[in-house]
């Protein structure tokens, strides 16, 4: 797992990749979590080289 941060414009990009196999299953309370936690916008998505979860938060 690989973790990168970038900041613009006041706010703050978090993005997780997994490394791990597309198939990997996954987590459906992650989402609602970042948003609860303040996420002014999160996704997620998968590629052949794993899984992609990221997160905008102002700063």
């Amino acid at each position: 797992m690989s973790v990168h941060l970038a900041d613009q414009g006041g706010q703050a990009l978090i993005v997780a990749l997994s490394h791990q196999s597309a198939h990997t299953v996954a987590n459906t309370g992650l989402l609602p979590e970042l948003a609860r936690l303040g996420a002014v916008s999160c996704g997620t998505d998968t590629a052949e080289d794993g899984r992609r979860v990221w997160a905008v938060f102002a700063l």
